[in-house]
């Protein structure tokens, strides 16, 4: 886990124990989604990172609105982020696929010309 990953853990756990209002239930799953993406590198692939990036940002928002009390708000926020961390996991995955295709190519018609 990166340590951008443990931040997000630690500040969870911190909002967790230090607010009245319980987190919404699929904020775990939305932390496990931002961590697969993040563990697949999809830092390096510029259009995966604005996801993660976006998947962060909404997580962190969903943390201020359970702060305020704002329950369906920050589940949806929840949503949100989880969506557009699976969505990081998909780009980084299809860049990785296309990466690989390329080199397939191009060894393929290196063998041809011999």
């Amino acid at each position: 886990m990166s340590l951008l990953g443990r931040a997000l853990v630690v500040s969870g756990f911190l909002v967790a124990c230090s607010s009245s209002h319980p987190l919404p239930a699929n904020y775990a799953p939305t932390q496990a989604a931002i961590s697969a993406a993040d563990a697949v590198g999809a830092q390096q692939e510029p259009r995966a990172a604005l996801h993660l990036k976006m998947a962060r940002d909404q997580l962190a928002e969903a943390q201020n609105l359970t702060q305020k009390g704002d329950s369906d708000e920050a589940t949806l926020a929840c949503d949100r982020a989880r969506t557009d961390a699976e969505l990081a996991l998909m780009v980084k995955r299809e860049a990785d696929a296309r990466g690989a295709a390329t080199r397939s190519s191009a060894a393929v018609e290196r063998l041809g010309s011999q």
